[in-house]
């Protein structure tokens, strides 16, 4: 079983915070939007947000065209002004407040806690590592369900082979858990992007000094290979652990929960093809309610990039703030990683190279991945005919 460094922070978050985030007792209608920074956590958020709201908003009609007296309680047709409303950044230290019964434990902040209760259930963005996020079932008194034990005892929710594996599996007992992946090439260039122009640990050095130290795990979030490798464990063993008996887990709209925790999602692949692998999401997340001539002419068209950059200001992080008037949404392309790799040179100022042609730096990811195992690992986790889809995903993202 592999054992992860310590994950570097962002001066936002505190590691008081990331304790509280592991040790949020979990309900079944929890919804987990989950990646390694710049890929595709904001535009994922808006997807799922949206698709909430919908389904919500039609569900009312629904009760009331049926004559049903309480659908005027479920509350007033809700949009958000930011994509963060609903759906705030789990891990930085404004959405966590002090418990008011101990000073040493956190609880999620008020605001946090009551624009959930006006959507019906908690969504979170999150770029930690599969390791590091919640996993207990919030018993009726609003505590993680341990059992009597002093402590959660994960060997139990541990497959057979698990000591065949690189990384520990550890099964949730409720919850949704949505993981996006994004080509690494596209990643670094993107993040590199995104930090040299936040004011929040501004990174003030040139881009390959910047592919060192992210490769080297030194960037906020870490390597982002330990991120995959973590998930991946998690898609190997994706079940819920039903060990302490709950019975409601199954295909039940009221709980939001189905018979898997986790849906991989690919960058590319919602490029490629959104209707999809929106349609997965629906699924995924059992959303019945949404008219098909809606989802068609007014939904699918708001995922869009462009639709998304005309309304920048509902997805522009305000957990930190930014410089030189940088926009978020920037290119919202694929490729432009390997264009930036293949552009530079350590040796050079920045003229091109031929198509084909490697420059030292796309080398020296290369080498990375060999280095790191990378293949052979996800390989291993990943084994058999069953895993096929989920490998390819897992392996393409590092790929030239």
């Amino acid at each position: 079983m592999t054992t992860f460094p310590p994950m570097p922070l962002l001066p936002i978050t505190s590691q008081s915070t990331i304790s509280a985030c592991r040790e949020l007792p979990l309900r079944p209608s929890d919804i987990f939007v989950c990646s390694y920074p710049k890929s595709g956590t904001t535009w994922t958020q808006h997807i799922v947000l949206t698709l909430l709201l919908a389904d919500r908003k039609y569900k009312i009609a629904d009760l009331t065209s049926c004559g049903n007296s309480d659908a005027g309680n479920t509350g007033d047709d809700l949009a958000y002004n930011h994509v963060s409303d609903y759906a705030p950044f789990f891990e930085i230290d404004a959405h966590w407040q002090s418990s008011s019964s101990t000073n040493s434990t956190k609880v999620l902040a008020d605001s946090v806690r009551e624009n959930h209760d006006r959507l019906g259930r908690r969504v979170f963005n999150t770029h930690l590592r599969w390791d590091m996020l919640p996993k207990q079932r919030e018993a009726s008194g609003g505590t993680p369900q341990n059992d009597d034990k002093e402590g959660y005892d994960a060997d139990n929710t541990r497959s057979s082979d698990d000591n065949d594996s690189h990384v520990h599996k550890e099964r949730p007992q409720c919850g949704k858990f949505i993981y996006v992946t994004r080509n690494q090439i596209d990643v670094v260039a993107s993040f590199y992007h995104h930090l040299s122009n936040q004011i929040e640990g501004t990174y003030t050095d040139t881009f390959e000094t910047f592919l060192k130290d992210w490769m080297d795990g030194k960037i906020p979030f870490g390597s982002s290979l330990h991120h995959l490798i973590g998930f991946a464990g998690g898609f190997a063993d994706n079940l819920y652990d039903t060990s302490r008996g709950h019975d409601d887990i199954g295909d039940d709209e009221s709980t939001g929960v189905t018979d898997q925790p986790l849906l991989l999602l690919s960058y590319e692949k919602m490029k490629s093809n959104l209707r999809t692998e929106v349609l997965r999401i629906i699924s995924f997340l059992n959303l019945t309610h949404i008219p098909s001539h809606v989802l068609e002419e007014e939904i699918l068209p708001s995922f869009g990039f462009s639709s998304m950059k005309n309304n920048i200001e509902k997805f522009q992080p305000k957990s930190v703030g930014w410089l030189n008037g940088f926009q978020f949404l920037r290119k919202g392309v694929t490729g432009d990683g390997r264009r930036l790799l293949l552009n530079r040179s350590t040796n050079d100022s920045g003229g091109g190279k031929e198509e084909g042609e490697s420059s030292e730096l796309m080398v020296a990811y290369n080498d990375w991945v060999e280095r790191e195992e990378y293949r052979s690992k996800i390989s291993n986790v990943l084994k058999g005919d069953c895993y096929e889809d989920c490998r390819e995903v897992f392996l393409s993202v590092v790929e030239k």
